[in-house]
């Protein structure tokens, strides 16, 4: 269970539970003992007026003086019993009827409680002790039918559960109600993410509660970390290549020179590599100009940001005469990253480019979840073999033409960075068609 607010109801609710539960066995178990004690000192309170009222013959016989332990005793199975018995004598009430209880071994001063059937069903709480009077030894019995006790309990205990009940329902809406008031402080948070992960935003605001500023203070200090970094490399690799183009434009005149202090080989080896990396520093330098300067993580605007893709394109290409067509929903935006879509796009409409015979079209909208970017050309195409490899590292369809081989192999890693795909066909023109597509975000 991942979410905050589910995982308070949950905690909180089971406290409740075992709070309502805890008290609902206390308050249970508290009223039982109470009644038991006080049935208990009614039961002693009796017996010591039944030992106080034995009375001892001439002849040594005992026998009661008048009732004083209330005409309770006189109703048949009233509920209220007793039995004094003693080595020549045994008395019991009225109430027991044709029955008797049945008492334990107890010695002299020793108090037997416990708890046994009686006459008519009933459940007694039994009193024993035994005494010496007269000389002789005495024991009483005193008991009193508890059902009546057990039923006032049941009836409790449904009423108080269906108190409880009602009480927990309302303790469980009124800390729902205070769960998500306090966690309402937190939607400010919530939306400043999902407008910072859109590129709404470039940083959180820190109107929040002050238990969570230090977690915004971090997420700001990282994106900012982050933005630095993108830059900085992004720089480095610029200023590396424009550093190295002077001295191997040195290299390769050394190489193309006639100088006889090198052997011809040697110069052949030197011009083909020095080539290569040439090659490589002018894409670096071409996708450092495509790409621009943009803040990481920004809304992608199409209709923007493609009139400068061109224009560099048609710099970059003065000895074509391309004739570019665009089709891009009007207001389309989407939530990407701006420098990974200039890459990318970037990198397809230069492949364009630099196959095509002067017409190159570019289409980009939504189809359901899914943000399409067609580019297609007027090129000589690429055949089924070819079509299967173009997006593997340092391979080109035509070696004749300049290239490092590495554009749409980029194209295909941004792309499953953003957990999309990339086809290629024969487009239409009668060159190659490449679709892209990129999920949309949530």
């Amino acid at each position: 269970m991942k979410s905050l607010q589910n995982r308070l109801h949950l905690g909180l609710g089971i406290s409740l539970l075992v709070l309502t539960a805890l008290v609902w066995w206390l308050v249970n178990t508290s009223i039982s003992h109470i009644t038991t004690n006080m049935m208990l000192t009614r039961l002693e309170h009796d017996a010591q007026a039944l030992l106080a009222g034995l009375q001892q013959s001439p002849q040594g016989d005992l026998s009661l003086k008048n009732l004083q332990v209330g005409h309770i005793y006189q109703q048949v199975y009233s509920g209220h019993y007793y039995v004094v018995s003693s080595n020549k004598l045994t008395l019991r009430s009225h109430s027991l009827w044709d029955q008797t209880l049945q008492h334990p071994p107890v010695s002299t001063g020793q108090i037997i409680v416990q708890k046994t059937d009686g006459p008519d069903g009933q459940r007694l709480l039994q009193w024993t002790s035994r005494f010496k009077r007269f000389n002789h030894p005495i024991t009483i019995t005193v008991a009193e039918d508890t059902n009546d006790l057990l039923t006032a309990l049941r009836t409790f205990n449904l009423y108080f559960a269906m108190a409880a009940v009602a009480i927990f329902t309302a303790l469980l809406l009124i800390q729902g109600f205070i769960v998500r008031q306090s966690l309402r402080s937190l939607s400010a948070i919530k939306k400043q993410l999902q407008a910072l992960s859109t590129g709404k935003i470039k940083t959180l605001s820190q109107q929040v509660p002050s238990e969570i500023i230090p977690l915004v203070d971090e997420v700001n200090h990282l994106l900012q970390q982050l933005s630095k970094q993108l830059k900085r490399s992004r720089n480095s690799t610029g200023n590396l290549a424009h550093s190295l183009k002077h001295p191997l434009n040195l290299l390769m005149q050394l190489a193309e020179s006639d100088n006889n202090e090198l052997p011809k080989s040697i110069r052949n080896e030197l011009h083909v590599n020095t080539q290569k990396i040439l090659q490589l520093m002018e894409g670096e330098l071409k996708r450092a100009m495509l790409v621009g300067a943009g803040t990481p993580g920004q809304r992608f605007y199409p209709d923007k940001e493609l009139s400068g893709l061109i224009n560099v394109l048609q710099r970059v290409y003065h000895d074509k005469e391309l004739n570019f067509t665009c089709n891009i929903m009007p207001n389309f935006t989407f939530s990407a990253d701006r420098d990974d879509m200039l890459e990318l796009i970037g990198n397809l409409l230069d492949n364009a480019c630099k196959w095509s015979a002067g017409l190159v079209h570019c289409t980009i909208k939504q189809q359901e979840k899914n943000v399409i970017i067609h580019i297609e050309d007027n090129g000589n195409g690429c055949n089924k073999q070819q079509l299967s490899t173009l997006t593997q590292r340092g391979v080109r369809a035509d070696e004749s033409i300049t290239g490092t081989g590495l554009g749409l192999a980029i194209v295909k890693d941004i792309v499953e960075l953003y957990a999309g795909k990339i086809e290629f066909s024969q487009s239409k023109l009668g060159g190659l068609s490449v679709r892209v597509y990129l999920p949309l975000a949530e």
